[in-house]
């Protein structure tokens, strides 16, 4: 009685400690499910979550979303670990594209033509090869104006078939070509010098009036003339009697666009030859015509550097004449 007695005080206790163990171990269970689910849920992400971030990047990459691009990138790396199904894959991208995105903000703060070229060259289809080819467009077109000849604006028009700045090459090619001088206007130039020098010579005051414009800015030293006070400047001039020869010599022109209006700048020497008038006068073998007979011993020769501004039609607006120093025999 005695012993059976003690066999039933001692068994409660054993199965109360294996029930303690069951109930330990279940809880560590627990805890080790709950933090495996904390683990995948708030460090690595869930799979379906993970990939719902995965798509979004590239929908961002294939649409060149480059801003969108860089911070789902940055989001992604600092929700996800290695463990993730998706990240070696956007590893390389993540790496591919910072490495890029510095190189571009490289080139693109040098304002260079020359790094934006490099750039291409080593990234020839990468994240920013819109950007690059608009930058190296407008850096090509800033090139060509600085440089400003019509070589240069049909190398940019030649280069980008479809570039931003086309029109304005075109026309400014157009005005460089219209701002070349051609023979035919520095002939018309040279002739309207000649006929009104000539016409000053003989104090004809009809021809001298159809080389000159309506409006006059300088002539000889006055500001803004009147027709008449080239008549009366003239006429002073033939006051003494003598005979009066004007040659043109050394003629340089050079044409320029003022306001959408073609200006021709004329450089020239003017010799001025006064000659007492002889009793008889002979043929002039260059001119075909009746000359004074003359020689150069009676000639007082005087020599000037000569400024003209003629306008589209080929008249004077300005005239500016600076008598030459004497050359040191």
């Amino acid at each position: 009685m005695t012993l059976e007695n003690n066999n039933q005080n001692q068994n409660p206790p054993a199965k109360k400690s294996a029930v303690t163990t069951i109930l330990i171990i279940s809880l560590v269970i627990v805890a080790l499910a709950g933090a495996a689910g904390w683990y995948l849920f708030f460090r690595g992400g869930s799979d379906t979550d993970e990939r719902t971030v995965y798509d979004k990047i590239i929908r961002y990459e294939n649409a060149h979303q480059l801003d969108s691009l860089e911070a789902a990138l940055n989001e992604y790396f600092d929700t996800y670990n290695s463990d993730a199904f998706h990240y070696s894959q956007l590893k390389d991208l993540h790496d591919r594209f910072f490495t890029e995105r510095n190189d571009w903000q490289t080139a693109e703060s040098t304002l260079s033509l020359e790094a934006v070229r490099h750039f291409l060259d080593l990234h020839p289809d990468g994240f920013y090869l819109d950007k690059a080819n608009q930058k190296y467009d407008s850096l090509s077109f800033a090139r060509a104006v600085e440089d400003n000849t019509r070589e240069a604006f049909e190398q940019y028009i030649n280069q980008f078939s479809r570039g931003k700045y086309l029109a304005d090459a075109r026309k400014m090619m157009s005005e460089l070509d219209n701002e070349k001088l051609s023979i035919e206007e520095k002939t018309a130039v040279m002739e309207t010098l000649t006929t009104h020098f000539d016409a000053l010579g003989d104090n004809d005051k009809g021809s001298i009036a159809s080389t000159l414009a309506a409006e006059i800015n300088s002539y000889i030293g006055k500001a803004n003339p009147e027709l008449e006070d080239i008549y009366a400047y003239m006429s002073n001039m033939h006051s003494s009697g003598r005979m009066i020869v004007f040659n043109v010599k050394n003629l340089n022109v050079t044409k320029v666009n003022a306001g959408g209006r073609n200006l021709f700048n004329a450089q020239f020497s003017l010799e001025e030859e006064t000659y007492k008038r002889g009793a008889h006068a002979t043929l002039d073998t260059e001119a075909g015509t009746p000359a004074e007979n003359h020689t150069a011993e009676d000639a007082d020769v005087q020599r000037f550097s000569g400024t003209a501004v003629l306008n589209e039609s080929m008249k004077i607006t300005s005239l500016v004449l600076r008598k030459a120093q004497a050359q040191s025999e």
